[in-house]
């Protein structure tokens, strides 16, 4: 069927009828016939919608596609950049559409040519009246019902891009972004912090509801990161750097706070609050000011918890100071397997990274301890070879899973793998995502690497069970498996 055989239409039209046994589809685009095929109802679909995609992307715009099975009729959009939505114009409330043509035989190797389909249709059924009966129309990639009367398949929008491990490729919700910036979401999965095309700051629930959005002070090229989630004032904030400023917006709501930055000082997020460094001194930011915390003696300062700075020498207690000049001394315990300390590596989230001479052999022993008592949370013996070059960074320090360089550890029973050449990125649930000999992986708590697919993503955080995933200048949130 062509835009001829639709008087009015303004898009070229591709009409898509599913066979009865959901096992195969045709595709009529402009007079011309294909036919594609699938293992399971849903990837029937994914084809037939593939063969739609492809051709807006060839022609450059959009394709109007009247889609058709046993059990219903949608019209849907497919763009050129690969997104397939529900039509903005309602179905025709003429006759139902003509039955759906009888089941060719399968064509082995089904239609996938190795691409992935990027659809995203409506998120919310339509309601289409057809002679005066309601008559709700479920979304076309659900698939026919099951026995029991619900939808086959998840009946969520799909993914257009492969999904990372232990995720689905479907999307719960989805948000376009400001060019070049990253969302952020917090460590405990509750909140997603994202500036939108409008320059605007938005807050999200785990539900995937918004909480609120606000204009920001400055346009989204002039600030340096992602939203972080940090502990300030009374309660969470969330934070963005400009080259000179820190800018805080309570997550609760209302206006935010400006704390200038000192021409020579880097701010640190690798605590529950920012820390503010310059050569000479730390500071932690108190109201709209940064408020100085004197390092004690030769100790160098590494994270800040509130109003607090943790402090550090080489081989020793770490020291606890706030901004009143309060101090405490924490002394790290020698785990059991381990013999005498060779020296503090650094301090991420709640943990002192501490090396350890082997108990027995050579090497070292790389334990995790609680900052608050100085326990040993767990640990792994390891060459040293394989610490050479590891960054200092707390992405991959979670609340389900831990790493440190090729070490990765379980905090709830202590249990902690080696895994050589894996250079860790961000913990997301039970995995942590990084290059392992320069591929992409998701390793588990217990060392297992899976390969990320080509194409996809790797997640920006865990916001309640779905992780957050950037395609371009557009978020999704996909479900766990």
């Amino acid at each position: 069927m062509s835009r001829a055989s639709r008087p009015g239409q303004s898009r070229p039209t591709a009409v898509i009828v599913i066979a009865p046994d959901e096992h195969s589809a045709e595709i009529v685009i402009e007079g011309q016939r294909r036919l594609v095929t699938g293992a399971a109802p849903k990837e029937t679909r994914r084809a037939a919608l593939d063969v739609a995609t492809g051709y807006a992307a060839r022609i450059g715009q959009p394709v109007l596609v009247d889609a058709r099975d046993a059990n219903g009729y949608w019209l849907l959009l497919a763009t050129p950049d690969g997104v397939v939505r529900a039509a903005d114009e309602a179905a025709p409330a003429a006759a139902p559409p003509p039955p759906p043509v009888q089941s060719p035989p399968a064509r082995k190797g089904g239609s996938s040519r190795g691409r992935v389909l990027v659809i995203v249709v409506a998120a919310v059924l339509a309601l289409v009246l057809l002679g005066g009966a309601g008559v709700v129309a479920t979304r076309f990639l659900s698939g026919p019902a099951t026995a029991d009367g619900t939808e086959g398949g998840d009946g969520a929008a799909a993914l257009g891009h492969p999904a990372p491990p232990g995720f689905d490729d479907t999307v719960v919700f989805d948000a376009p972004l400001a060019p070049n910036t990253r969302p952020g979401v917090s460590r405990d999965g509750d909140l997603l912090a994202y500036t939108d095309p409008d320059d605007r700051l938005n807050l999200f629930g785990a539900d995937g509801e918004r909480r609120w959005a606000v204009d920001l002070p400055a346009g989204s090229g002039e600030f340096l990161d992602a939203p972080r989630f940090v502990e300030y004032g009374d309660g969470t904030a969330i934070v963005l750097e400009t080259a000179d400023t820190l800018w805080f917006w309570p997550t609760e709501g209302g206006d935010p706070t400006s704390v200038a930055l000192p021409t020579d000082a880097t701010a640190m997020y690798v605590g529950d609050s920012v820390l503010v460094r310059t050569a000479e001194t730390a500071f932690v930011p108190v109201g709209r000011e940064l408020v100085e915390v004197e390092p004690p003696g030769e100790s160098a300062p590494l994270v800040a918890d509130g109003e607090r700075v943790l402090n550090a020498v080489v081989n020793g207690p770490w020291e606890w100071v706030d901004t009143d000049g309060g101090s405490e001394e924490v002394h790290a315990r020698r785990p059991a397997d381990a013999g005498e300390m060779d020296g503090i590596v650094t301090a991420l989230r709640e943990y002192v990274i501490v090396r350890w001479e082997p108990l027995r052999g050579e090497g070292i022993h790389l334990a995790f301890h609680d900052r608050e008592d100085g326990g040993a949370v767990g640990g792994a013996d390891i060459d040293p070879a394989d610490l050479e070059g590891v960054r200092h960074r707390s992405g991959p320090i979670g609340t389900r899973v831990v790493a440190y360089g090729p070490v990765v550890m379980d905090p709830e029973s202590g249990e902690a793998a080696v895994v050589p050449g894996f250079v860790p990125e961000i913990a997301v649930g039970d995995q942590v995502f990084g290059q392992l000999d320069g591929a992409p992986v998701a390793v588990s708590a217990s060392g297992m690497p899976s390969d990320v697919p080509e194409g996809a993503a790797q997640p920006e955080g865990l916001l309640g069970d779905n992780a957050i995933v950037v395609h371009g200048d557009h978020l999704y949130a996909i479900p766990s498996q």
